[in-house]
This record gives C-alpha cells, structure tokens and sequence, in this order.
C-alpha cells in the first residue's frame, strides 16, 4: 500500500511539472547575438541640403577567427538624412546584421552641428527606449564623419577609444566628461550653460608629441571644452580654462601639476593631487553679496627642478611651504582664467547660479530673472589652499653635495 502512495505521489509531481513547463512563455521571437551588429558610436554633422543631418554610425562586427569579444572590425556608415529614424533604417538596409542602439558608447557632435543647435536629432537618443543615458558626448573641431572615419595607431574604433579616455578621465582631472543625462539636467535648469569636451585626432610632431614605431594611423587628443548656449556652440575653452573649471565645479580627483618659480626662488616643482575640495559660500560684504570658492587640495612632491644645494631639515621645511604657495598661484591662476572666460561670454557655465540658489534661495529669487545680466560682474572670491602631503623620498638633489 505504502507503495502505491508513493507512486501516485511521484506521478502527481510530474504531472505538475509538466504544466508548469509547458506554461513558460519561452523565448519566441527572439534574436541571436551573431545576428547583431553593436552599435558604438555616432557622429552628427549638417548635411548639405537643408533640414538635414549627415548622421554617422560605427558599427562594431567581431573579426572571424578573433580570439577575444574585443577583436572587432570596423563598419562605418555615414546618411543624409531629415531625422535620426530614417538614417537607422538605411542602415538596415545595407546591413546582413541588425543594429542594436543599447550598446551606443558616444556620440560625437561636429562643429557646424554644435552652431547650428542638435537638440532635435538628439532627441531620438533620450525617447526611444534601446538607449541609455550613460553613454558620453563630446564636441570635434571640424566633422564628426571625418573623426569617426580616422585610423588609429592602436587599432580601435574611434569610438571606443573615446569611450575608454573618458572613463579614466577623472585619472587626469583635465577635461569634464559629460553623458547625456548629465547633459539633458543641466540643459532642463535653464540657469547653467552646458559645456562638453573636445576631441582632436593628434599627428606626430603636433603639440610636441612625436611617435614613431612602425604602425599607421593617429592618436586621439582630449582637451579643452565647448560653452553652449541651451544647444548651440558658442566658444571653445582653452587647456587652462577647461583645467579652472575643473577645480571650480569640484571635478579634480587626481591630477598631474607643475609650477613656475616665483619672487626670487628659481625652483620648480611638479607634483600629485591626492584629494580636492571645493566649497562654495554666499557672504554679505557690506550690504553686497560675494560668491566665494574655498578650495583645499593635498598635493604630494613628486619633482624638485632647479634646486642648486644640499638643504638642511628647516631649509627643506621653507622650501616646502614656498611649494604650497606655488601650488596655490598655479590653481588660482587656472581658476581665475575660467571666471574670466565666464565673463566674457555672459554664460554662466560654471553654475554659480545653481550653487547660489542652494546656498541662499531667498536671495536667488531676487536675483534669478536678471542672472543673465548680473553673472557679468558678479562679485566673486576665491581662497585656494595647498597642504603638501609628502615631498618624495629624497631631500637633496642628484647633482648637489
């Protein structure tokens, strides 16, 4: 009897099994992998008629017999076209693969573009639902089509090679790096002006980079940034200014810096940022009102240039205080360009505006519908402070006695 229990016990389980599986949706209409082709970048450009762009896609198609998913050949497709869905479905058209926009990397915005405004053939990226907010966005001197197109000397595609130095931008601190998302928030506000970096491909012999070892092609360059008005380019930041802005918004993670001698001291030093912060306040200076940046950086001593004798235990101790100091002018004089440039341009890329509004919002009502006009010549003050960390391993220099 004990048996017979058993076996109708096990038979019921079964037979529920069954139902269960065969009440699985499955996997109907689903695509295989190899029959997609990934797409990692686009670049944006006017196209010569009007009302259109010229829209560039790059492709990535995993090489036959490659040994790793990172081996992959270029494809790249460059449409005129009046809206980013009908570029796409040119692509299809040409493509044995289908395209898949969830793996976009960057998206790359050509000069004229920039001036004109591309806000509504960005719009297709923020609506359909394959993509995502995280992917970067960068500004190129020049056309889009023609960066996507370059050959590089490490043999990526541009864009991924862009993909890469902008998630280890915040290893150099010199340069914002700006995903959409990011892009679209600031652009909702409506108080601070976008601003996004600025690609370049990079030859030997220019900007005092020289390379020669055997293989074709280019290097890419990030430096600088372009200061929008709502979507359209107005003016490109130099090096320097990009740098202040860093420090500014509290972008500076790590960063490499050097300093030129000052007063009557010939030594310069070269050195590490270890940690950064930037503070912002609203004080009242006799009935006005000063936004004042407080920044603290402790640098580490990674180089002493110039430095002629052996120094004892409290002329090292001098000298080192002389290197917080230079270290301080350095990062002023960086910041200093960039509220310049602020100034100049009557765009508040800086977002004083915004920090304003967070510290002290009674007094940004007052303030807000004139922001426009008032961010020209707006009191601003800046206190940096340099904490050297260590001074390196050494107290003399290789040439002294």
């Amino acid at each position: 009897m004990k048996s017979k229990r058993n076996a109708k016990r096990n038979l019921g389980l079964i037979l529920s099994l069954i139902i269960c599986l065969l009440s699985l949706s499955g996997c109907w209409g689903k695509t295989e992998v190899e029959e997609l082709a990934p797409l990692i970048g686009v670049g944006l450009d006017l196209g010569k008629k009007p009302g259109t762009y010229l829209i560039t896609q790059q492709l990535a198609r995993p090489k036959q017999g490659g040994t790793t998913a990172a081996e992959v050949e270029d494809r790249t497709f460059s449409i005129e076209a009046s809206s980013a869905r009908e570029a796409y479905e040119e692509v299809y058209k040409i493509s044995n693969r289908i395209p898949f926009m969830g793996s976009l990397k960057v998206i790359v915005i050509g000069e004229d573009a920039a001036k004109a405004g591309f806000n509504d053939i960005l719009d297709f990226t923020q609506r359909y639902s394959e993509f995502r907010r995280t992917m970067f966005l960068v500004l190129v001197k020049g056309k889009a089509q023609s960066f996507l197109n370059l050959k590089l000397r490490n043999g990526q595609l541009p864009a991924m090679s862009i993909k890469n130095h902008m998630e280890q931008g915040e290893n150099l601190s010199t340069f914002p790096t700006v995903r959409l998302g990011h892009y679209l928030t600031v652009l909702g506000t409506k108080i601070t002006a976008p601003i996004i970096p600025v690609v370049s491909s990079l030859k030997s012999g220019e900007g005092g980079i020289e390379y020669k070892d055997g293989k074709e092609g280019e290097e890419i360059h990030i430096q600088g940034a372009g200061v929008l008005k709502g979507d359209r380019l107005v003016d490109f930041l130099t090096d320097k200014e990009t740098k202040g802005y860093m420090w500014l918004e509290n972008n500076v993670v790590h960063r490499l810096i050097n300093t030129v001698g000052m007063g009557e001291s010939e030594v310069n030093f070269g050195g590490q940022v270890l940690k950064s912060t930037t503070k912002y306040k609203v004080k009242d200076n006799n009935g006005t009102k000063v936004f004042q940046y407080q920044i603290k950086a402790s640098i580490t001593v990674d180089e002493v240039m110039g430095l002629k004798k052996q120094l004892s235990e409290a002329e090292w101790i001098d000298l080192m205080k002389v290197a917080e100091k230079s270290f301080a002018k350095e990062i002023e004089e960086e910041c200093m360009l960039s509220l310049k440039k602020q100034r100049e341009l009557g765009l508040d890329f800086l977002g004083i505006g915004r920090h304003i509004e967070q510290k002290n919002s009674a007094y940004w009502k007052t303030v807000k519908e004139q922001w426009q006009e008032k961010i020209v010549d707006f009191p601003i003050s800046l206190d940096v402070q340099v904490t050297i960390h260590h001074a390196g391993m050494s107290s003399s220099n290789a040439m002294t006695n």
